[in-house]
Order: structure tokens, then sequence, then C-alpha cells
């Protein structure tokens, strides 16, 4: 650890003090008084409703301004600076704070959704789907700007802005986008908006907790390290349950991709020597989409079926979308 705390720190000569890090992390101690609690409440309702109206848009530019406002990665490094200093007071303190505000990001677009009837469409809007199909690439993802925003924080000659941004990116957004999902029956896209906020939360307690250690800043344990042993044990818990999640959801879309590849390959040999031409394959939630155009009878189904080749155990439904036509099952 000293090695890794002279090259990354210039010896310790460049670690932001204890103390200092302490103050800008710990919303809520016993000493102060609410003013931090309050200012971090204020910018976290604000940061929701520009992460609720620029998700809702469709506006790149607005879900950015919300990340800059975003403080929400506070409560997230003060868990891990709290680990490591063994101070279960504060890590209670930190994670209700934690809980409450993903309540608060959560409600507030599911409530002005709801309430407003605001239309949304969930299969459409980029600001949602690039936020309910996480996989083991957002955790890496993760992983590398808690580290940024950890080293930020102890280094005493870096500016903590930038990484505060790289870090919301990944947090207030995507709860957003599960309120605003559950407002719209869309329990299957709300659940995976929140295991990629899951995922980068627990990866920037997790990286939090090893910066923080290299700092230095353990020797200013307050209690028998056993006693933290259960807030560790649950954050790597979370951390060993989301890796798989996250393998399986990364599997299952490696799938989908090589589904629309060959359904799309079967429908072009199915479809050569017709009236018909292949327009676009598409694959969601276990159903392949084929477009076609034309006129005219179609060829049997049977030859479709026996051109495509399905990927290891998975039976898609096939549905065939003439665009001149209706809707069909060729094959499943």
């Amino acid at each position: 650890m000293a090695t890794l705390t002279d090259v990354f720190f210039d010896g310790g000569r460049k670690v932001t003090p204890l103390p200092d890090v302490s103050d800008q992390l710990f919303l809520r101690t016993r000493e102060d008084n609410n003013d931090k609690l309050i200012r971090y409440g204020v910018l976290l309702v604000l940061s929701t409703a520009i992460a609720t109206g620029g998700i809702l848009t469709d506006s790149t530019a607005t879900v950015i301004g919300a990340m800059i406002v975003a403080p929400l990665a506070t409560p997230i490094q003060a868990i891990g600076l709290a680990i490591v200093t063994t101070r279960p007071s504060q890590i209670a303190r930190s994670a209700t704070i934690l809980a409450a505000s993903i309540g608060i990001v959560i409600g507030l677009p599911w409530v002005f959704t709801a309430l407003l009837h605001v239309p949304v469409n969930l299969a459409t809007n980029g600001q949602i789907t690039g936020r309910t199909s996480p996989g083991l690439l957002d955790l890496s993802v993760a992983i590398a700007t808690g580290l940024v925003g950890a080293y930020a924080t102890t280094r005493s000659d870096l500016s903590g802005v930038l990484p505060g941004v790289a870090i919301a990116i990944s947090l207030v957004p995507p709860l957003s986008v599960v309120g605003i999902c559950l407002s719209q029956g869309g329990w299957d896209e709300a659940w995976g908006a929140f295991l990629l906020f899951a995922a980068n939360a627990v990866a920037m307690i997790i990286c939090a907790m090893f910066v923080f250690g290299i700092a230095g800043y353990g020797a200013a344990a307050r209690h028998d390290r056993r006693t933290v042993r259960r807030p560790v044990l649950i954050v790597m818990a979370a951390l060993t349950f989301l890796v798989i999640t996250l393998a399986v959801t990364s599997t299952q879309s490696v799938i989908g991709i090589i589904e629309t590849q060959r359904a799309a390959r079967a429908a072009e040999a199915w479809l050569d020597g017709s009236s018909y031409d292949l327009v676009n394959v598409s694959t969601a939630n276990g159903i392949i989409t084929i477009e076609i155009v034309g006129t005219g009878a179609l060829p049997p189904d049977t030859d479709f079926s026996s051109a495509y080749e399905p990927v290891l155990w998975s039976r898609p439904v096939i549905r065939l979308r003439v665009l001149n036509g209706s809707d069909q099952i060729i094959g499943g």
C-alpha cells in the first residue's frame, strides 16, 4: 500500500486531509446543523427535475445539465469513507440518506409523468432505451468513474468538478428512468434501469474504499475492523449478485444479436425468388420481428423454418410484418 501511496499521492504529500474529505462527504454528523443536508436536498430535487425533463423530451443536452447539478455521488462515497475509517454510525446515516435519495429520484418522475399524463414511448426514446439494458461493460465503466471520483476527492491538487460530472452520468438519469417507466407500466425497463444504477453505486462504494485505503485514511479508524464487517459483506454480496445478473443480461444481449443475424439470413433465403423484399429484422422481449414489403403469395413457412437455426436452447417467436398487410406468426 505504501508503494501505491508513493505513486498516486507523491509519497502522501498530495493527500487531502481526512477532516476536509469528511466535511465534504458526510452530510450529517452529530456536530453539524442541517445546512449541508438541505443544500444537498435542493440540488438533488433540481437535478431530478432537469433529468426528468431531458428524458421526457429525449434531450441529451438537458440530461447533461442534470448530470452537472446532481450530488448523488456524495453519500455513496461517504459510505466508502465511513467503512475505511470504521464509523458504523456514519455508515448508517449515509446509507439512510442514499436510500431516501433513491426514493426521491424515482418518486418525483413517477408522480410528474403519471399525474400530468405525459406520453412516453419507452421503445423509441433514446434516453430510456440506452439505460434499460445494462451489462458487464456498464459495470466496468462504473469502476473507472468510481476510481476517478475517489482519486480526485483524495488528491489535494485535483478539482472534484469534472469527476463529479462523470459519476453523475451513471446515477440520477437511470433512477429518473425507473420512475418514468414505472408510471408507464414498464416493469422490465424499470428493473433494467435500476440495475444500472445499483451496479454503478456498488462499484463506486468499493472503488472509494480502495482509494481511501491507499490514501491512508484507514489509519484514523475509530473502531475495530470487525465493527464494519457486516456493511462490507453486504456490499460484496450486492456486487456478486450484480455481476451474475449483468453477466446473464450480457449473454442474453449477445444471443439476441446472433438470433437477429440468423433470422435475417434465413429471411433472405426464404424470400429469394419471391415478390417480397426484406426491410428489417429486430429482436425484443424474445420476439423476432421480420418486416417485409411486396405483394402476392408468400413462400411456405416451412422454407423459413428450415433455413433458420436457433441459438442453443433459444426458441424465440418469429413475427412476420408485411408493411402493406398485417402481422402473422410464421415460426417459433
